[in-house]
């Protein structure tokens, strides 16, 4: 707290430099755990809302809104080529097993370091644990372009892509048309879609 309330003091008299002042931002910023602002997002983009379809005739006459919930369609992209842990892997997967359960979300789940899981997608349905294959290919240089280009080439509409990585490698030049969460271990920066720091 000293440390902020000295920052705040030398900021306002104009005796702090830019790159002190984003090191001690990076320093004293709050940090959020990722699980926690993953379940947020993907809260968020579920289907729940309520309903003024007419009910059937057997129900009532009278026009109530009711609950109505769709699936959400998720779709998770591992990105590896090597900096990224199997134990990493692991934890990411049971935790989206754990947040799935909670927004009825089926996953679609690919890998990718420059190209793409020979033997992927493996689609989770909302009540299927999701689970990591035995084997997964990988441990090149990373493009984030062919998780993107498949999904265009097959015609699928995501709800959301979350993309777990160490964001170093090459992106694709503009963003695709749905929201893309991308799970960064390290420190490296996203030119586009929602960034969540994961440590």
């Amino acid at each position: 707290m000293r440390l902020a309330a000295a920052a705040q003091r030398a900021r306002h008299t104009g005796r702090l430099g830019e790159s002190w002042q984003r090191a001690l931002e990076r320093l004293i910023e709050p940090k959020l755990p990722w699980r926690a602002l993953l379940a947020r997002y993907l809260v968020s983009f579920a289907r729940d809302d309520y309903s003024f379809q007419r009910p059937s005739r057997r129900e009532s006459d009278a026009l109530l809104p009711r609950l109505s919930s769709g699936e959400l369609d998720v779709f998770v992209v591992l990105d590896t080529s090597g900096s990224v842990g199997d134990r990493e892997l692991e934890e990411f997967a049971s935790e989206v097993d754990a947040l799935k359960a909670q927004v009825r979300a089926r996953v679609t789940l690919h890998a990718c370091d420059h190209v793409l899981a020979p033997h992927g997608p493996w689609v989770f349905q909302p009540w299927q644990p999701v689970q990591l294959p035995e084997h997964l290919s990988g441990g090149g240089g990373t493009d984030f372009a062919p998780a993107f280009d498949w999904i265009a080439r097959e015609g699928l509409r995501p709800d959301v892509v979350l993309y777990f990585t160490d964001a170093e490698g090459d992106f694709p030049p503009s963003p695709p048309p749905y929201p893309v969460l991308w799970l960064v271990k390290g420190r490296a920066e996203v030119p586009w879609g929602e960034r969540i720091q994961l440590n």
